[in-house]
C-alpha cells in the first residue's frame, strides 16, 4: 500500500513540474514578443512582427536564435520567421538593456531574411562554415550597434561569457564582436559614419582589422 502511495505521489509531481516549466517558457516567450514588437516599431520598421513566431528551447551555450520557416520555404508559402528563446535568459541576471540588445541582434537577422528571395536564402546553407558564420553574426552585431544597442550588447556578451564553458566562450569570441571590439566599432561609426556601408560589405574579423581601418589604438 505504501508503495502504491509513493507511486501516486510521484505521478502527481511530474505533471506539476511540467506545468511549471511550461509556465516559465510561456512567460519568456511573452516577454520576448513584447520586446520584439517594441524594437521593431523603433528600429526595424521593415519587419512585420505579426509574421514572427516564438518557440522555447533548452541549451547550455545558446540563448536566442532566429530562423526562417524551412517548411514554408520548401512548400512555397508566404514566409514566416522564428525566434527561439532559452528561458534561462530570463532568470533575473540579464538586464533589460542586454536583453533588448541581443534581441536586436536577432532582428537584424530577421531583417536580412525579409530582404532576400528564396534562392538567396538557400545560400544560407554555407553558414555551416566557420568564416561565413562569423561574417553573418558580426554583420548582425554591426546593425545592432548602428541602431544604438552597443552598450547592451557589451552587457550581454559579458553575461554570456560568464554562463558558458571556456571552450564555448573562445568560440563565441571568434564568431561575434567582443566587448572591446564593440567599443571600437561604436566609436568608429560615430566619428566615421561612412564605415557602416563599407563594413556591411566587408566586416572586420578581429580587433586588429578594426584598428587598422580606424587608426585607433
Amino acid at each position: 500500500m505504501r508503495v502504491l502511495f509513493i507511486m501516486f505521489m510521484l505521478a502527481l509531481a511530474v505533471p506539476a513540474g511540467t506545468a511549471q516549466a511550461d509556465s516559465l517558457d510561456d512567460e519568456a516567450l511573452e516577454k520576448t514578443k513584447g520586446i520584439v514588437e517594441d524594437i521593431v516599431r523603433s528600429s526595424f520598421p521593415e519587419i512585420k512582427s505579426h509574421k514572427i513566431r516564438y518557440k522555447s528551447f533548452a541549451s547550455r551555450e545558446n540563448f536566442f536564435k532566429s530562423r526562417f520557416s524551412v517548411w514554408r520555404y520548401a512548400t512555397f508559402q508566404r514566409m514566416r520567421h522564428l525566434i527561439y528563446v532559452n528561458p534561462f535568459a530570463f532568470r533575473g541576471e540579464l538586464t533589460e538593456n542586454a536583453l533588448r540588445a541581443v534581441i536586436a541582434h536577432e532582428l537584424a537577422h530577421v531583417s536580412y531574411y525579409t530582404r532576400k528571395n528564396r534562392l538567396e536564402l538557400l545560400g544560407l546553407i554555407r553558414l555551416t562554415s566557420g568564416k561565413s558564420n562569423r561574417e553573418f553574426e558580426r554583420k548582425a552585431d554591426l546593425e545592432a550597434i548602428a541602431k544604438g544597442f552597443g552598450e547592451g550588447l557589451i552587457e550581454y556578451r559579458r553575461w554570456l561569457y560568464s554562463n558558458v564553458s571556456q571552450e564555448v566562450k573562445k568560440s563565441k569570441q571568434k564568431i561575434y564582436f567582443t566587448p572591446p571590439e564593440i567599443l571600437l566599432v561604436k566609436k568608429a561609426l560615430k566619428e566615421k559614419p561612412e564605415l557602416l556601408s563599407k563594413w556591411r560589405k566587408d566586416i572586420p574579423h578581429d580587433i586588429e582589422s578594426i584598428r587598422n581601418q580606424t587608426r585607433y589604438e
